[in-house]
């Protein structure tokens, strides 16, 4: 399981107005050595939300609890609410289980804007066709590939 995103403000109240989602600033690509990653479309600016996508809240307890490695379902959950019992990890939609593990991350995973959504916001400006990757934050089940 993935740490997920920054714990930061709540998603805004039902029916709040809320800025638009970005569009078209990333894309999946093959990343060699890697498999499959996220890259940025266009020069972002630190601070740009390239990102916004829904996530599906997943109690704990509904996840299978065994020794050994990780599912793949396992593999792809990202801790969520983890003070709210139903809600501690989520599945994220979108591009947002294609982003790789970098203990240099350029992203983090923020709380959206909404209700049940991340964003993915960059740290330092980053180049147009560059790779997006995020801190995964825990130990990982898989060897680094920087």
């Amino acid at each position: 399981m993935r740490a997920g995103h920054v714990p930061g403000a709540r998603g805004a109240a039902p029916g709040a107005a809320v800025g638009a989602p970005p569009s078209r600033l990333v894309a999946w690509r093959i990343i060699p050595g890697k498999g499959r990653g996220v890259v940025a479309m266009r020069d972002c600016p630190a601070g740009t939300e390239v990102e916004r996508a829904p996530v599906i809240p997943v109690p704990r307890a509904e996840v299978f609890q065994r020794p050994g490695a990780p599912t793949t379902l396992e593999q792809y959950l990202l801790a969520w609410e983890e003070n709210e019992p139903g809600r501690e990890l989520a599945l994220g939609c979108g591009l947002l289980m294609v982003y790789n593990h970098s203990a240099e991350p350029n992203v983090e995973l923020r709380d959206g804007p909404e209700p049940e959504t991340m964003s993915v916001v960059t740290l330092r400006d980053v180049a147009a066709g560059e790779e997006l990757v995020y801190d995964y934050g825990v130990e990982l089940w898989f060897p680094a590939r920087e």
